[in-house]
């Protein structure tokens, strides 16, 4: 799955990481930004996009 997060112009800020213990239960949430400012916290819901690869 590819969690991609934009701002609200449309442009790429980053990704959402999940992070999993032993596959199943919810272990922690990451922000991996790629702007040169670090995030004071994670984005908005209506900011991300999920996919999944073909």
């Amino acid at each position: 799955m590819d969690a991609h997060v934009h701002d609200p112009s449309g442009a790429y800020v980053g990704e959402i990481l999940v992070w999993t213990d032993r596959g199943a239960a919810l272990a922690g949430l990451e922000f991996a930004w790629v702007t040169d400012e670090m995030p004071t916290s994670l984005p908005a819901v209506v900011n991300g996009r999920l996919g999944w690869p073909a």
